[in-house]
């Protein structure tokens, strides 16, 4: 919760803490909240074109649903109480427990729980209502 006036942002596939942009760059910065792919007591997030936000190589990027068992865990993240930021979540990896969500350079990637204030801020989350609709 360190940038509030920055969202998620798909740019070239890669998902990106950015600035809120207008027209139709909007679309890229808005996600529909499922039942998760691999847990439905979690949640994947959906793009305006049907890719799913999923990591790869520990970066949080867009894809198209293959269909098999590793993508469904890999797009699947378990809120939780973010530490520290009332009203926020960090979100949990479901193949890779401890791991979370998190910013580092605007760039969003699956990273270790840390005991550190940047790290706090840094995989806090808050959901807020759609800029596309």
């Amino acid at each position: 919760m360190n940038y509030p006036d920055r969202y998620w942002h798909v740019s070239q596939g890669l998902v990106r803490l950015d600035p809120a942009r207008g027209g139709d760059a909007r679309a890229d910065s808005t996600f529909t909240v499922v039942p998760g792919l691999a847990d439905r007591a979690c949640s994947s997030l959906r793009t305006a074109d049907g890719r799913y936000l999923r990591h790869r190589d520990f970066v949080l990027r867009a894809e198209p649903d293959d269909g098999s068992p590793l993508f469904g865990r890999d797009a699947t993240f378990c809120a939780r109480p973010a530490p520290a930021v009332p009203g926020a979540v960090a979100l949990e990896s479901v193949n890779y427990p401890g791991r979370f969500l998190r910013h580092q350079d605007f760039r969003l990637r699956l990273d270790p729980a840390q005991d550190s204030g940047l790290y706090r801020a840094d995989s806090a989350f808050r959901l807020v209502p759609p800029l596309a609709g």
